[in-house]
């Protein structure tokens, strides 16, 4: 019998405090992203300890700069420092490294913003509040599809995160039978700032569009040199567009980019305009999908822990069998992967606005 977000424990069984490692961007290219995500987990934190006063929840974060090798030292520190019960990680690329020391530890991890397909393991203690990459990519094929783009370049940063939704974007253009040609695949790794060539690439196989799949940080750069370089196209990409570093870098040129994104306060989910209301309240900054990430993830590791103790193998089996779980982004339950699922849908850039189309 499963789990429903009304069979939340009325009382913490928690005897001693739990111990959280959160691992994520704080500086670097990724640096908003783990900005917002922290907001959202300090948020949920508090949020649990008010409903459960006798609960108590360590959280210790150390900054992962985006980087898988400084996210495995990072999480070595705390289990060093700390005896970890739970441990939050962030980004695709940097995750996944980790899990074979969770795995060892017997630690649960929650990973957000990391929808890479090399995070899905099967039945172990890794969850993810991300949905798959190719729920994602999904919606853009269909986009191309719709809007009669004939040729489309894909210019993706080099690692998991990268190439998963590459990789996945070319099987949803195959899979919906569209006629549009992948003309070029550029990869390229975090600390690349120049798109030259790559773009020159795009211009001269006659790209209609560029679908790309970076940091803001790559997006600004990429639009200003494909000014430089006279490359015309419609620019495509995915929800990491959404940051305000892609307005201040790359002003006018972002206007009519289009990309894929998860979470919308007017969606009509109650508990998405309650999270935004109340975000607004503390932070005095609207949310984002990557707050929205933070808040559900650690109030649902949280959740699982008050109505377990320290008993991981429960744990999992409270998320695993968790069923319509009233989550910012509609009713949502794990998988045998820890994977969960929900809806995305297209935004645009508009005036200097991100908005939905």
């Amino acid at each position: 019998m499963g789990y429903t977000y009304l069979d939340k424990p009325k009382e913490s069984v928690l005897t001693e405090p739990v111990k959280v490692g959160v691992i994520i961007p704080e500086s670097g290219v990724a640096a908003y992203y783990g900005g917002q995500a922290k907001k959202g987990i300090e948020m949920a934190k508090e949020e649990i300890l008010v409903e459960y006063p006798k609960a108590k929840f360590e959280t210790f974060y150390e900054d992962s700069q985006y980087n898988p090798k400084i996210g495995v030292d990072a999480y070595n520190k705390l289990r060093v420092t700390n005896k970890l019960d739970g441990v939050i990680t962030a980004a695709t690329h940097v995750s996944v490294p980790i899990i074979p020391l969770t795995t060892e530890d017997k630690v649960v991890q929650m990973a957000i913003f990391a929808s890479g397909a090399p995070y899905s393991k099967p039945d172990d203690l890794t969850f993810r509040i991300s949905a798959a990459s190719a729920l994602e990519t999904k919606v853009m094929a269909d986009f191309i599809k719709d809007t009669g783009v004939k040729k489309v370049g894909i210019i993706y940063l080099n690692n998991e995160f990268g190439i998963s939704f590459k990789d996945a974007f070319k099987n949803d253009l195959a899979n919906n039978k569209s006629s549009t040609q992948i003309v070029a695949e550029e990869g390229f790794l975090v600390e690349t700032s120049d798109f030259r060539t790559p773009l020159l690439k795009m211009k001269d196989n006659k790209a209609d569009a560029v679908y790309i799949v970076g940091t803001a940080m790559h997006y600004a750069n990429i639009l200003k040199q494909s000014r430089e370089i006279g490359l015309k196209v419609q620019f495509i990409g995915m929800r990491a567009a959404e940051d305000p570093v892609l307005i201040k870098n790359a002003a006018q040129l972002a206007e009519g980019l289009v990309y894929t994104y998860s979470f919308d306060e007017n969606s009509g989910v109650p508990e998405a305009k309650k999270f935004a209301v109340r975000f607004r309240e503390k932070y005095g900054v609207d949310p984002d999908g990557y707050a929205a990430e933070g808040y559900d993830g650690f109030k649902l590791l949280a959740l699982a822990f008050i109505n377990c103790g320290k008993d991981n193998t429960c744990v999992k089996s409270w998320l695993e069998n968790l069923n319509d779980y009233k989550s910012v982004f509609g009713d949502i339950d794990f998988d045998n992967n820890g994977d969960i699922f929900y809806n995305f849908f297209l935004k645009t850039v508009k005036d200097g606005k991100f908005v939905k189309l």
